[in-house]
C-alpha cells in the first residue's frame, strides 16, 4: 500500500515513508474497535439531561418556572405561541430531537411545557430556557410510569395532561399551536396559520388521520375534503382566540371523564359526533363546503378545518407519498405515525430524515460498511396495474432480492466488526397492518412506486437497533453489527475526515486462481474514482478467515465500501457459524401486509408474506411462520377477468 494511502487512512505517516505500514497501523482490528460501544448511542435514555454524565448536572441545573401570562407574551409572536407537552418518558425519547428541530426551523415562540420534576430539571440540565411546569392544580391526573407503553393507562391519561395544560395556556389570551413530541417542524408555519386566520371561518385547524390531499399542485390553503367521516389526529392543532374557545375546551375535557380512550378519541366525539362511531343518538357535525369548514357535533359555533397532510404531514404522506414534492406544496412539518408500530421505528424514520438528536459519538465514533445495490427492473406499467396480488408478488421479490445483498454485507460487517449503514431499500409496496388496495392504503391513489423504504417495512428495526450478533459463538465473540441510518454519510454532523477515509473493497472480474493465500488475494491498489480514497481489488469469493487477513492491513479507515459484497465473500468456513448467522439474520426480517379478506378467500393465501434475507441456497434453514408465507412457497397468480 502507498504512503499516500496511509496518510489518507489517518496514519501520522509522511509522504516520503515507504509502502511499508507501521506497527501502530496494524493493531488488531478488535482491538482498534474496543474503544467505542454504539448500544450508548441506541439507547433512548442516553439523551442529553438523560445521560451519566448528565445527570450529575441535575444537582446545579436550574429548572423550569411556572407558568404566566408574562413569560407566554414573552415569547409570543402575532399572539400566537407553540407548546409541546412532555413527561419524562416523552422526554427521554424525543424532546432534545423536538427542541434541536424547531429551533432549525426558525421558530422563535416555542414553550415545553414539563409535567413532572424529572422533566424540568431535565431542560434546564439540557440549556432549555423556553419552559414553564404544568399546573399541577389544573391536572386529574398525576400518576407516572417507568415505561412508555402505547394504549395503556398512564399514556391516555397523559395525553388528556395535554388539553388540560393548552386550555390554561389559551387563557392568557394567546391563539395555540399544539405540538406532539414526536413532530417535527421543517419550516415556521405562523405566517400560513395567520393567511388562515384572515381568510378562513375555521376556529380549529388540525390534522386528520389522511393519507391523501385533495388539494391540487400549487394549491396551498386548507384541506379541500376537510369533512367530518375522516379520522382526525390532535398531534398538530392550531386553536385560535375567539369568545367560544374556552367552552370548547370545556366540552372536550368533559369527555375525560367518560372514560372514552385518550385525548384524540374525546376530540374525534366532540367534533364529529355520529360520524365518529356511527352512533346514531349523537348529534351531527354540520358541512359548509364551500369554505372547507364543518361545524362541531358538540359545539355548534366552532368550525374545524384540517390541515393539509401534503404540509402537514405524517410518515405515509411523508415518505411513501412524497405528497409535498409530487404536488409543490411547502412542508411545514412531519408527525410520525403511520409509518411502524414502535417508538424505535419512530426513531428509524426521524434518523433517515437527519432529524433525530444523537450524541456526538454517534456520529464519529462508528468504523463503518458500506455498500451498493442493485434492483430488480420495475415493469414500466406497474404504477397503472390493477391487481394487487401482482404488485404484492413484485414487490416482495424485489424486497427479498435487496435483502439477499444486505444479507452479504450484514456478514462482511461482523466479520469485520463494523458499524453498517444502511442502503435506500426500494419499495414496490406498502406495508400496514390491515389491508392494502393496489399497494397503496385507503384508496388512496397519489402514490407512486417505488418510494425509499422506511426501515420497518423490511426489517425489525428494535433488533437491528440492539444489534447482530452471535451469542456464544467463540469465532466472533464480541463482534456486534449495529446499523446506521441511509442518510448518515449525508449529515453535515459526520465529520469529513471520516467520510474520506475511504476504501472500496472490489471483486476482481477474472476468475479466481487456485492457490492463491495471503497477501495474494489482494490484487491491485490504486486511487477510488471518488476522487478521494483507494480502491482495492481482490480475488473473490472469500472466505470470512481470508477476508478478515486481506483487510487487516485497511483497519483505520473509517469507511469499507463494497460495491457487490455477495460477489466478494463467500460465507462462513465454519458451518455452526454460518447457521448462526442465517438464524440471526433472518430474526431481523420483517414481513409484508397485509393482503384483503376477500383476496385471502379466493386465492387461499395469508394476510402476511415474510421477506427473507438468506441467499436461495439456504431456504432449507427458513423457519416455519404461523400466519404467514414465502413467495417460493406459492403458485403462480392467477389472473381474473378484465385485469392487467
Amino acid at each position: 500500500m502507498s504512503a499516500c494511502l496511509v496518510n489518507q487512512l489517518g496514519s501520522a505517516t509522511s509522504t516520503n515513508e515507504t509502502a511499508t505500514l507501521p506497527a501502530a497501523f496494524l493493531v488488531a482490528h478488535s482491538q482498534a474497535h474496543a474503544s467505542h460501544d454504539d448500544s450508548q448511542f441506541e439507547n433512548p435514555l442516553a439523551a442529553p439531561g438523560f445521560s451519566a454524565a448528565g445527570s450529575a448536572r441535575y444537582l446545579t441545573a436550574a429548572h423550569c418556572g411556572p407558568l404566566s401570562r408574562e413569560l407566554v407574551w414573552r415569547h409570543a409572536v402575532n399572539g400566537t405561541v407553540l407548546v409541546t407537552v412532555v413527561d419524562k418518558l416523552v422526554w427521554r425519547i424525543f424532546g432534545p430531537s423536538w427542541v434541536e428541530n424547531i429551533r432549525a426551523a426558525n421558530i422563535s415562540y416555542w414553550l415545553v411545557a414539563a409535567l413532572d420534576p424529572e422533566t424540568s430539571l431535565a431542560l434546564g440540565a439540557a440549556g432549555v430556557e423556553q419552559c414553564f411546569n404544568a399546573p399541577l392544580d389544573k391536572l386529574k391526573y398525576k400518576g407516572s410510569e417507568a415505561a412508555y407503553q402505547w394504549g395503556g393507562h398512564h399514556w391516555a391519561q397523559t395525553t388528556w395532561n395535554k388539553v388540560h395544560v393548552i386550555r390554561t395556556v389559551y387563557e392568557l389570551g394567546v391563539h395555540v399551536v399544539h405540538s406532539d413530541a414526536d413532530v417535527v417542524w421543517f419550516a415556521d408555519p405562523l405566517p400560513y396559520f395567520m393567511a388562515q386566520l384572515a381568510a378562513s371561518p375555521a376556529h380549529i385547524l388540525i390534522t386528520p388521520d389522511q393519507l391523501y390531499t385533495g388539494n391540487t399542485k400549487g394549491y396551498v390553503g386548507l384541506e379541500v375534503n376537510t369533512n367530518p367521516y375522516t379520522n382526525i389526529n390532535t398531534g398538530v392543532y392550531f386553536m385560535r382566540q375567539w369568545p367560544g374557545g374556552l367552552a370548547f375546551f370545556a366540552e372536550w375535557l368533559r369527555w375525560q371523564d367518560k372514560k372514552i380512550g385518550h385525548d384524540q378519541d374525546g376530540f374525534n366525539f366532540v367534533t364529529r359526533g355520529e360520524a365518529f362511531r356511527q352512533d346514531r343518538d349523537m348529534p351531527s357535525a354540520a358541512m359548509d363546503s364551500e369554505r372547507h369548514v364543518f361545524y362541531a357535533a358538540f359545539s355548534n359555533t366552532t368550525a374545524v378545518s384540517f390541515l393539509p397532510p401534503s404540509m402537514f404531514a405524517n410518515t405515509y404522506t411523508y415518505v411513501n407519498a412524497r405528497l409535498y414534492r409530487m404536488l409543490s406544496h411547502p412542508l411545514y412539518s412531519v408527525h410520525w405515525v403511520w409509518g411502524g408500530s414502535t417508538m424505535e421505528s419512530k426513531r428509524q424514520n426521524m434518523r433517515d430524515a437527519m432529524k433525530f438528536h444523537d450524541e456526538p459519538g454517534y456520529y464519529s465514533k462508528p468504523y463503518l460498511l458500506t455498500f451498493d445495490l442493485h434492483q430488480l427492473e420495475m415493469p414500466a406499467d406497474y404504477n397503472s396495474w390493477m391487481q394487487t396480488e401482482e404488485m404484492i408478488r413484485f414487490h416482495v421479490a424485489a424486497a427479498n432480492h435487496q435483502l439477499q445483498q444486505a444479507y452479504w454485507a450484514f456478514a462482511a460487517a461482523l466479520i469485520t466488526n463494523r458499524t453498517l449503514v444502511l442502503p435506500r431499500f426500494q419499495c414496490y409496496c406498502s406495508k400496514n397492518w390491515y389491508q392494502t388496495q393496489r399497494c397503496r392504503i385507503n384508496f388512496e391513489t397519489a402514490s407512486t412506486f417505488p418510494f425509499v423504504c422506511s426501515l420497518s417495512q423490511l426489517m425489525r428495526v428494535k433488533r437491528l437497533q440492539q444489534g447482530l450478533s452471535l451469542p456464544g459463538n467463540t469465532e466472533y465473540s464480541g463482534h456486534r453489527v449495529f446499523v446506521r441510518e441511509y442518510s448518515f454519510l449525508d449529515n453535515p454532523k459526520v465529520p469529513q475526515d471520516i467520510k474520506k477515509s475511504f476504501i472500496e473493497v472490489v471483486p476482481s472480474d477474472q476468475p479466481r486462481s487456485p492457490g492463491l493465500r495471503g497477501d495474494g488475494l489482494l490484487l491491485a491498489e490504486e486511487p477510488a474514482a471518488r476522487g478521494y480514497g483507494w480502491r482495492a481489488t481482490v480475488a473473490a469469493p472469500l472466505a470470512d478467515w481470508e477476508l478478515r487477513a486481506v483487510l487487516a492491513r485497511y483497519q483505520t479507515a473509517r469507511v469499507l465500501h463494497f460495491p457487490q459484497p455477495g460477489r466478494t465473500l463467500s460465507g462462513f468456513s465454519t458451518t455452526v457459524t454460518q447457521a448462526q448467522f442465517d438464524e440471526e439474520i433472518q430474526k431481523r426480517v420483517a414481513y409484508w401486509c397485509c393482503r384483503s379478506p376477500p383476496d385471502m378467500m379466493l386465492m387461499n393465501l395469508t394476510d402476511k408474506v415474510q421477506l427473507v434475507a438468506l441467499p436461495p441456497s439456504r431456504y432449507r434453514s427458513l423457519p416455519r411462520m404461523p400466519g404467514s408465507s414465502y413467495l417460493h412457497e406459492l403458485g403462480p397468480v392467477a389472473r381474473m377477468a378484465g385485469q392487467n
